[in-house]
């Protein structure tokens, strides 16, 4: 029976590392080498302290003695800095055309290429089950024929695979530890190992959002916003209206809802409201939970919190729907290019046609003395709507005056008691 050689220690491993990991960057690996190739390791970089004066002797003596015998069991040679007297070590050195498949044994590993191939593997598993990750697999394959590195290291990429293959076909409210013990049977192990933000660094990526980063204050309300349209939340949500009207449950409980008392109704219970009656001619979506909280009006108000998610999308398209006597859908937001994109957000995924509340040139004026200047971002985005036709005249007022304001200030100055 062959006895299988091994190397003994962190030097040995040290050494056939730096080897292996130069000898992939060569034509040699690559198959295109023009010349004989040959490796070389300068001694410092295995042993640093080799040349100096204060070196540990008897570390020094079994360095060499590791090298030795590394020489015995592999294609490596060791250069000394006299040939004839071969007392003192220069650097290591092996012909590319030697390190397959000897080094590759010794040190346990598998050739990059090996690897790779492997990888492709995993990525085909998974090709054509959806848009986003077909778009993500093209990409790593391709990085990976072309023996790159591809984003996620081998032992994590089919936990992220299988997690995007989860999200993207989700069809109904989940929090995040149920995605993971769904998955992994460990309620902790998507945030706890990393895989949520591997996964949401291939959706921000590869999927197609009506928002941008710059459209939120903090990078996790742009990543909540991103799992929401997956219908994925860290904690339940809330559908949060206040107005006179009429719910009737599944179970055939009755709510009366009246003006002036906020009703909060979880995301995934209102698939159980069989009837949605509204006693008002008007919805007033809002877009800030303090203006939300502020205002009360004879419309019957709905919480939006900024971009609104998947459960309130919903919510207001059966409002519509089983109430065909509302004459006027109204949006109060704040006066600034994201406000109008909020607006144009939620006339598009609804379909209803939302017009704008408190939110002209008017109240501009009116409250000048707490407006702000527009970012560079406001200014872009300014600049799209006008292009498109949507809210040309309050838009070029501002890039006019190089001012905006948050819908806060209407509120409490014009809805106080």
């Amino acid at each position: 029976m062959k006895t299988v050689e091994k190397l003994t220690d962190r030097w040995q491993k040290k050494l056939a590392d730096r080897i292996l990991d130069t000898y992939e960057r060569t034509g040699t690996y690559r198959g295109d080498a023009q010349r004989n190739q040959r490796i070389r390791v300068p001694v410092e970089d295995i042993f640093p302290t080799y040349d100096r004066d204060d070196v540990d002797l008897e570390e020094l003596r079994r360095f060499e003695a590791s090298m030795l015998a590394f020489e015995k069991i592999s294609p490596v040679r060791i250069v000394y800095k006299d040939k004839n007297i071969r007392n003192e070590f220069r650097e290591f050195m092996v012909p590319a055309s030697s390190v397959e498949p000897k080094l590759y044994d010794l040190a346990g590993r598998k050739p990059k290429r090996d690897i790779h191939a492997d990888q492709i593997g995993l990525y085909e598993k998974y090709r054509g089950r959806n848009a986003v990750l077909d778009a993500f697999i093209a990409d790593q394959v391709k990085l990976l024929r072309s023996d790159k590195n591809a984003w996620f290291a081998p032992e994590v990429a089919e936990d992220v695979l299988r997690t995007l293959d989860f999200l993207v076909i989700n069809a109904g409210d989940i929090l995040f530890r149920e995605v993971s013990i769904s998955l992994f049977g460990d309620s902790k192990y998507l945030e706890k190992q990393g895989i949520l933000s591997k996964a949401l660094r291939v959706l921000k990526q590869y999927g197609t959002f009506d928002f941008e980063e710059n459209d939120f204050d903090t990078k996790k309300d742009y990543e909540d916003a991103i799992l929401a349209e997956y219908l994925v939340y860290e904690n339940p949500t809330y559908v949060n209206f206040n107005g006179k009207g009429e719910l009737l449950f599944q179970n055939g409980t009755r709510l009366d809802l009246k003006a002036g008392v906020p009703v909060a109704v979880r995301s995934d219970r209102l698939a159980d409201i069989v009837k949605i009656r509204v006693y008002a001619d008007t919805i007033l979506t809002i877009e800030n939970l303090t203006s939300y909280n502020r205002l009360q009006t004879d419309a019957f108000q709905l919480y939006l919190a900024g971009y609104h998610n998947h459960a309130r999308q919903e919510f207001l398209m059966r409002i519509q729907e089983q109430n065909p006597a509302i004459l006027r859908w109204l949006h109060f937001g704040d006066i600034d290019p994201d406000g109008f994109c909020i607006l144009e957000n939620l006339r598009s995924r609804t379909g209803i046609d939302f017009q704008s509340y408190c939110m002209d040139i008017a109240w501009l004026k009116k409250y000048h003395a707490y407006t702000k200047r527009l970012n560079q971002n406001d200014k872009v985005k300014a600049q799209n709507l006008i292009q498109s036709g949507r809210y040309v005249e309050v838009l070029r007022y501002m890039l006019e005056k190089d001012e905006k304001l948050e819908q806060e200030i209407i509120s409490w100055k014009e809805f106080r008691s």
